[in-house]
């Protein structure tokens, strides 16, 4: 498959709504369970995906517009989010999530970036060169990456609750 900005678009306009599905309905607790020690809940992820959509995907498409590879991407604080949105409920966070990326697909069509502009350069502070093309693609990545970190998270909570039935559910095997 071949990335267009038209396909990015799409595909980042769908996850606020994966997103409010998956947990919106939620209740409190059911938004603070993990997968163990170590592992982040579905508010952590949250709280993580809004943070990235002030402090990643734009900056660096603009410094990637704007200097190309000679100026490195910032470095990004995966948990910035934590205290940024600290008691903040998960309606609040989905709101928020659903605003900041409505604000960011804006953004995007106020860049007037067209496929010409996804083999620019840039660099990442720790993996070096990179393209636009690979940021726009990432970004859709890491909304899939989360979307699936929070529903294995969820269907854990019931791997003993599942019986024999667990060795035909891939999300509740540990490689998962």
């Amino acid at each position: 498959m071949t990335l267009t900005i038209a396909e990015t678009k799409h595909q980042l306009a769908r996850t606020p709504h994966m997103l409010r599905g998956l947990v919106g309905a939620l209740p409190g607790a059911w938004l603070e369970v993990t997968e163990g020690p170590g592992t982040w809940s579905p508010m952590r992820v949250l709280r993580h995906m809004s943070w990235c959509e002030i402090d990643d995907w734009i900056p660096r498409a603009r410094v990637i517009l704007e200097h190309q590879d000679r100026v490195a991407f910032t470095a990004f604080d995966r948990d910035g989010g934590e205290a940024r949105y600290a008691g903040w409920t998960g309606s609040a966070m989905l709101d928020e999530f659903a605003r900041l990326r409505a604000a960011n697909l804006q953004t995007l069509d106020d860049l007037h970036m067209g496929d010409q502009h996804l083999d620019l350069p840039g660099t990442h502070p720790q993996l070096g060169p990179v393209t636009m093309r690979q940021l726009l693609s990432t970004w859709v990545c890491h909304d899939f990456a989360h979307i699936t970190q929070i529903s294995r998270t969820l269907a854990r909570q019931y791997r003993d609750a599942v019986g024999p039935w667990r060795e035909f559910l891939s999300v509740l095997k540990p490689e998962a």
